[in-house]
């Protein structure tokens, strides 16, 4: 927790972490406070977010390395992209050189090429603390299982 009056309460789970299904947040006061709740999932194995360009091009906005890489090989393939006679250089049509800013790259240069990953997307929810204790809230994304309180 960071000050009495910061309304910011930040945790990380380490390798002692058992699993948990919920939290609670208890704070003093009697009014209602407005919270933002932000998940960043473990993800195993870890999953990336595209640049939005690649994401439009490739019709994946998240998903693990594996599954990236397969879908931008099947864009290579189905759009004959790759050199007939030198199988290693990835020619790049005008979507992939507008992302890339080359006319073509080898396909040894792929993963240098694919830097353009992030971290995945955190689970954002909007909630309001209320000054009643056991008020369970539902929030407005549909996830029900946060049940915070006051002291």
């Amino acid at each position: 927790m960071c000050g009495p009056d910061s309304n910011f309460v930040e945790w990380h789970r380490d390798a002692q972490t058992q699993e948990t299904d919920g939290f609670q947040v208890k704070r003093p006061g009697d009014k209602p406070v407005k919270c933002t709740i932000n998940l960043q999932l473990d993800y195993q194995p870890q999953h990336f977010k595209l640049d939005p360009r690649l994401a439009r091009l490739l019709g994946i906005h998240t998903a693990t390395r594996p599954v990236i890489y397969s879908a931008f090989w099947e864009y290579i393939k189905k759009n004959k992209l790759q050199d007939p006679v030198l199988r290693d250089t990835i020619r790049c049509d005008v979507y992939l050189e507008s992302i890339f800013s080359c006319k073509s790259f080898k396909f040894g240069e792929i993963p240098f090429k694919m830097q353009l990953f992030q971290a995945a997307d955190p689970i954002v929810i909007e909630h309001i603390v209320l000054s009643s204790p056991g008020k369970l809230r539902v929030s407005s994304s549909g996830i029900s299982w946060w049940k915070l309180m006051t002291t």
